[in-house]
């Protein structure tokens, strides 16, 4: 069989390309090597990449591709006759990049002369939307986890989710498989969160899985690599964590353990999707510390976990991990305060681990507030089909100084703060302090700033801290915005309003009518700085 695998490309545009432009990976391309951070490169497909391994066993021809064009029209000669397939398989990935995956299952119909039948769709969101994929398509996604070919109409009993990805479809230059290896050692999750889809794609706990097979054959065909990315949802509720962690030592990923490489180069372990909280205590973190974990991940989706998420942090510290990158769920039952508490929480702990004396190993926590997008349609808007969910912010009565709530505008500034220290608040607790702000007032009013000045903070802001390095003090807008829309909250009268109105759905049409409308030269002057680009 001819078999074509495809990745939807989502936001990834590169230079010379659209943004749903077909990109054909060569045998040559595939196999260059990249020197840059694996953690600025694409996480692979792995659905797809088993997929391969799977259909290459079988003898069938296998390519892959990332994108495809918006209407075959536009690429005339792609379908005629010469690149018919006989399955092709899509690959999804979250429910706000609807569209794109609609119109790319659209577009690879052609591919198979519109036999629907011969178009497989699987991975996030096919799990989470199968009826809404259906009606709009024509094509009945597979969900789940793909274990059995009976899945896809195909006989056998190969477990597919245990094969061995195979790397040579995709590009190195582009995907993060240079220096490592993705894997599970447990699938799903005992929680059931309301605003997670876990319990969905993957309904049932698996607490082991033997992931050494798969190593040990991935290491035979592509050498060693430093780095094993494991997916598991909730290792730490596996009953089986001692035989994981036993699992893992023997493939050489424990605390004194090197490649074979000259320099001697330390395999590390990361739990990609995190560590609960809840669940590390003493015995599991004892257990889990035989590894060479970097970064641990320990998420802190509440205020209300204060106590509990400071406990496992702090334990973890104990018995040795000193790197974590912690999330931070946002925008889901939760408000601006709270966020900036937790983001304090880390700021402080951050502080107390750099006061440590000589000899003693100091720890650091990157923060990473993530951005709750809906996973399903809420009173039949299809929420989930965009990435913004906010409350009904436009209350008139509300008091917007002591209880602010989720707008555009705010999570647009917050996702401009991350963007100093690649996507994280900065551990290092000065700079932190002057990302945030060192009062929840001053957050809150760089909640409200234009992006002109939020982006230049060292053009526009005339304090130079002590810690910076040495730069000529800024033109003072920063300071001066902060005192006027401070001054507007702390009013909280049809003033402030008509601001707030103007500029928290952070769309350039609501500032340009306020502008027109606008007889107040002061909000004038600062209405026109959300304008600049």
């Amino acid at each position: 069989m001819k078999i074509l695998l495809v990745e939807p490309q989502y936001r990834r545009i590169t230079e010379t390309r659209g943004a749903l432009e077909p990109l054909e990976i060569s045998e040559e391309s595939s196999k260059k090597k990249d020197s840059r951070n694996e953690n600025t490169l694409w996480y692979p497909p792995l659905g797809l990449m088993k997929l391969a391994r799977f259909h290459k066993d079988r003898g069938d021809e296998v390519k892959f591709m990332n994108g495809g064009e918006r209407t075959v029209a536009m690429q005339p000669d792609l379908f005629k006759g010469k690149e018919l397939w006989d399955r092709v398989y899509i690959t999804t990935l979250f429910t706000f990049h609807w569209k794109n995956i609609v119109e790319t299952i659209s577009y690879y119909k052609e591919s198979v002369g519109g036999t629907v039948s011969k178009i497989y769709v699987g991975g996030i969101m096919a799990s989470l939307m199968v009826d809404d994929i259906f009606e709009e398509t024509g094509v009945y996604p597979i969900t789940g986890v793909l274990n059995s070919p009976k899945q896809i109409g195909l006989s056998g009993n190969e477990n597919i989710d245990l094969l061995p990805p195979d790397y040579d479809i995709i590009d190195s230059t582009r995907y993060a498989i240079n220096d490592t290896y993705y894997g599970y050692t447990s699938r799903g999750c005992i929680n059931k969160c309301a605003w997670c889809g876990v319990p969905r794609i993957e309904p049932k706990y698996v607490p082991y899985i033997d992931i050494k097979p798969m190593i040990r054959a991935m290491r035979e065909k592509y050498g060693d690599k430093s780095r094993l990315k494991l997916m598991d949802n909730n290792v730490l509720a596996s009953p089986d964590l001692e035989k994981i962690v036993g699992d893992l030592v023997e493939l050489g990923y424990g605390r004194d353990n090197f490649m074979n490489t000259k320099p001697r180069k330390q395999r590390v372990v990361d739990f990609n999707q995190g560590i609960d909280a809840s669940l590390v205590k003493d015995k599991s973190m004892r257990l889990i510390a035989q590894l060479n974990i970097k970064p641990m991940r320990i998420a802190f989706d509440r205020a209300t976990e204060e106590t509990q998420y400071v406990r496992a942090v702090e334990l973890a510290y104990k018995y040795g991990v000193h790197e974590f990158s912690n999330y931070m769920l946002y925008n889901w039952n939760d408000t601006p305060r709270d966020l900036y508490e937790r983001l304090a929480v880390n700021i402080r702990l951050n502080e107390k681990w750099n006061k440590k004396t000589a000899g003693e190993l100091k720890g650091e926590i990157y923060s990473y507030p993530m951005r709750f997008a809906p996973i399903d349609s809420i009173d039949g808007n299809k929420a989930n089909r965009q990435r913004d969910l906010f409350s009904p912010w436009q209350d008139r009565v509300r008091n917007w100084l002591s209880e602010p709530v989720w707008t555009p505008r705010f999570v647009r500034n917050i996702e401009i703060m991350k963007g100093a220290a690649h996507g994280a608040i900065s551990p290092t607790s000065t700079l932190a302090w002057r990302t945030i702000g060192e009062t929840f007032e001053i957050f809150l009013a760089n909640l409200y700033m234009p992006e002109e000045l939020l982006r230049n903070r060292n053009k526009h802001e005339q304090l130079v801290y002590k810690y910076e390095p040495k730069r000529l003090a800024g033109t003072g807008k920063v300071e001066q915005f902060r005192a006027f829309i401070l001054k507007l909250l702390k009013k909280n009268d049809e003033r402030f309003l008509q601001f707030h109105d103007a500029v928290s759905k952070n769309t350039m049409e609501q500032v340009r009518s306020a502008i027109k409308e606008c007889k107040d030269v002061e909000m004038t002057k600062w209405l026109q700085l959300y304008l600049k680009k």
